[in-house]
């Protein structure tokens, strides 16, 4: 019979709510075990929505994590306490499952792997796009050769009118950035790992507030203050990596751009190349009999009535059953939080390169 691990989670807001919580509800070797939020009252409504009667809440962090029942630690918390409860949690012999981005900074980053290193326990830092029907079919057409040597990537995260303007998405110090920082840094770990490339040699950057500072009546979420907004609207990378490798990055919550981009990754190499958008699937451009053709790959499920449950699983659905996987198998190490470690570096010197003018090695 296999282990149903006990989850303790910390955050309860919109990420734990519409992301971690219905996974632990859906996924028969999770039980949600114990909540804690600063806000007891949102704790409270997520274990009646998504618990059971063996479900806690706790009035602080450290009570919970000293629980020896608990097994793992999933932090939804704002950025600034990533590595705070990732490490604590770790320190009390938990694995860790903590939203991304993995920390504020490189060096938090850093001190969150070495805890993972000193208590032998699983850190894993949840990039659900790499789970997405079109990122695992690129994956396999990369690693087959199909794109030959790789030698230019490009992530985009491009929005037209997005900004996040609830909570404490606008407040700098709890965030740490802008759009670079969140949706920026899924793309960044897609267009690395599909590359099969964590290796940065230097990287330059732009960042800029110029529709933020404007305002908005045509924002999603309804319009923000100019006069409060502190993040960047956009912020546009140039990364080399030290084999020679080129990454561009283009991230933005507010730019006037006919087309929207998220989650999206072009890949140029010797023998071909490829672009990935969840929406149109993978798209692979190859010379073939002295002819430029596109291959369009479109993913495509199987539907029969009997059994409807097989339609496919959803990316976060994959993830938390790659780490379930990992963690009965015995291997407590993840290469992903290490990997993890570096979108962090890049993101944390294309900022700073915005800051100085300079190019920003590592």
């Amino acid at each position: 019979m296999e282990k149903v691990w006990q989850v303790g989670l910390i955050g309860c807001g919109a990420i734990a709510r519409k992301k971690h919580l219905p996974l632990c509800a859906q996924l028969p070797r999770v039980h949600l075990w114990g909540l804690f939020s600063r806000n007891p009252e949102s704790a409270m409504a997520c274990a009646a929505e998504f618990g059971d009667a063996d479900t806690e809440v706790f009035t602080s962090a450290e009570q919970m994590l000293s629980r020896k029942e608990m097994d793992i630690a999933i932090i939804c918390t704002p950025n600034n306490t990533h590595a705070e409860y990732s490490i604590a949690a770790l320190h009390h012999g938990k694995h860790v499952i903590c939203e991304k981005p993995m920390a504020m900074t490189s060096r938090e980053a850093s001190a969150m792997l070495q805890a993972a290193k000193e208590n032998r326990r699983m850190l894993h830092i949840s990039y659900q796009n790499r789970y997405l029907d079109s990122a695992l079919l690129a994956k396999h057409l990369a690693d087959r050769g199909e794109l030959g040597d790789i030698y230019y990537a490009k992530a985009y995260a491009i929005r037209r009118r997005a900004l996040p303007n609830w909570g404490g998405t606008m407040d700098k110090a709890a965030t740490g950035g802008g759009p670079l920082m969140d949706i920026g840094s899924h793309a960044i770990d897609l267009a690395l790992w599909l590359s099969g490339n964590f290796s940065p040699k230097y990287a330059a950057g732009t960042a800029y507030h110029k529709l933020a500072r404007q305002g908005s009546g045509a924002n999603h979420w309804g319009p923000w203050n100019p006069e409060t907004y502190e993040l960047e609207d956009c912020a546009l990378g140039f990364v080399v990596m030290q084999n020679g490798m080129t990454l561009t990055i283009d991230a933005s919550y507010a730019l006037n751009v006919e087309r929207e981009m998220e989650r999206s990754v072009d890949l140029f190499g010797t023998k071909g190349g490829l672009t990935l958008r969840p929406e149109e699937g993978v798209h692979l451009i190859q010379e073939r009999m002295n002819q430029m053709c596109v291959t369009k790959c479109i993913e495509q499920h199987t539907r029969r009535t009997l059994t409807p449950d097989a339609l496919g699983d959803t990316p976060e659905y994959r993830e938390y059953q790659a780490v379930l996987n990992r963690l009965n198998s015995g291997c407590y190490e993840d290469p992903a939080a290490q990997q993890a470690y570096t979108v962090l570096k890049i993101v944390e010197g294309i900022y700073r390169s915005a800051e100085t003018g300079e190019p920003v090695y590592f």
